[in-house]
């Protein structure tokens, strides 16, 4: 962390205000410093997690400067046999493991276990997806591991937690996303339900382990001793739905699937227009007035069932229809002209390939070229951390690093 060293501390005992100032300014550029290398730069933090979630917490934190040390079978984890495959390597992997090393152990072996443990002991943070039970098992256990290290910070990641209900549930984000209702709530009325298509509750849960750990950081500045963190993608999926939660605590009912729409605001939704499909976001009763007025249905908002969002709501499928019949006489370009013009969000409806492809994506450089040997062609997506994020770096090939953390750790040298 960002602490002042000891030997600083000593200068606001010397000669009053000018030893003050020495003081500060020192501070001002340690704090400097850290900030061009990342402000986790003293942070190492060693991760056993697989596939998604953990390694997304991760790749956060090593954007943010700390020493993300990934431990792997010798063959690899999970996420990188997953298709397809950019450069011999898996489009998966390569999404959440950046600027992190790579140590193949094989934990089955005594020798690789105490080696990890080793590790562990001059580490920050340790990361753990195992299934409720394992690490223990395994001698990596909280309570083994803090006898150890006193000041580790042990984050555990699971589906269900580790209580006598949800220990010994498997997880996957698809079957979270049928236990949360989001799979139920998803799609069209009537058809079958819709998995979301990007994997959220993994990453969102990845999310609250970074916050997580964040926050033990903060304060450890204040306080010693370990801390023991749980994340479990149960809650996360329930948070991700928290205003329908709150619906459902309120009526006793679950929401319907709207399609693209959205189940207390209309019109807020994909329309057919002359040549596609246009999503319309008339969020508010002045938006709803706007959109009418631009489409020649100025008298629309004096209906009895369209004069306030409930009663919108109430009617979507009528309202839906009276809007679509006056947008299907004009073409997209067209209508995103004109409505922009008016102040109605609207939107095209693009692929992932044609969204990363508009100009807008490159203004916001995020999309981020990383060559390697293997792969001179590599990019990679940047993660939205401003200039508080470290350049980033491909993410490691298997075992990488093997030797440097070993032989660093064996010599009692964290490696730069």
């Amino acid at each position: 962390m960002l602490a002042t060293p000891r030997h600083a501390k000593l200068l606001y005992t010397g000669d009053g205000l000018k030893s003050m100032r020495d003081a500060r300014d020192l501070k001002a550029s340690i704090r400097q410093k850290a900030l061009m290398q990342g402000v986790y730069s003293d942070i190492r933090i060693v991760d056993v997690t697989r596939v998604l979630a953990g390694p997304y917490a991760t790749m956060i934190l090593a954007q943010l400067g700390a020493e993300v040390i990934k431990v792997e079978a010798p063959d690899g984890e999970d996420s990188r046999r997953l298709p397809p495959f950019w450069g011999g390597e898996s489009t998966t992997y390569l999404a959440v493991n950046q600027n992190k090393k790579s140590v193949a152990l094989d934990l089955k072996q005594v020798a690789a276990l105490e080696s990890l443990r080793r590790i562990i002991d001059r580490s920050d943070v340790f990361i753990e997806s195992f299934k409720p039970g394992t690490a223990e098992r395994l001698g990596l256990g909280y309570d083994e591991l803090v006898k150890r290290n006193p000041k580790l910070i042990y984050c555990s990641i699971s589906a269900f937690g580790p209580g006598p209900l949800g220990k010994d549930m498997p997880g996957y984000d698809a079957l979270l996303q049928a236990f949360s209702g989001i799979l139920k709530s998803t799609g069209h009325p009537g058809q079958p339900p819709a998995r979301i298509g990007p994997s959220a509750i993994d990453l969102s849960s990845g999310m609250w382990a970074t916050i997580q750990i964040m926050a033990a950081l903060a304060k450890r500045e204040r306080a010693t001793g370990p801390q023991k963190l749980e994340v479990a993608l149960i809650d996360a999926s329930l948070n991700l739905m928290c205003h329908q939660v709150m619906t459902a605590l309120a009526t006793g009912r679950s929401p319907e699937p709207q399609g693209s729409g959205a189940p207390s605001v209309a019109p807020y939704e994909v329309f057919q227009v002359g040549d596609g499909e246009l999503m319309v976001a008339a969020g508010n009763d002045k938006l709803f007035r706007q959109l009418c007025r631009e489409v020649g249905l100025a008298d629309l908002p004096s209906d009895p069932r369209f004069c306030d969002m409930a009663g919108r709501v109430d009617n979507r499928n009528a309202l839906h229809a009276i809007v679509e019949e006056r947008l299907k006489t004009d073409t997209a370009d067209n209508w995103l002209d004109r409505l922009g013009k008016a102040g109605v969000p609207a939107g095209r409806m693009n692929g992932i390939a044609d969204a990363i492809a508009d100009p807008l994506v490159a203004e916001r450089a995020l999309i981020v070229p990383c060559p390697t040997e293997a792969n001179p062609d590599l990019k990679l997506l940047r993660l939205p951390l401003g200039p508080l994020s470290v350049e980033p770096t491909p993410p490691p090939s298997l075992g990488q690093h093997t030797e440097e953390i070993l032989l660093s750790t064996a010599s009692g040298v964290r490696p730069g």
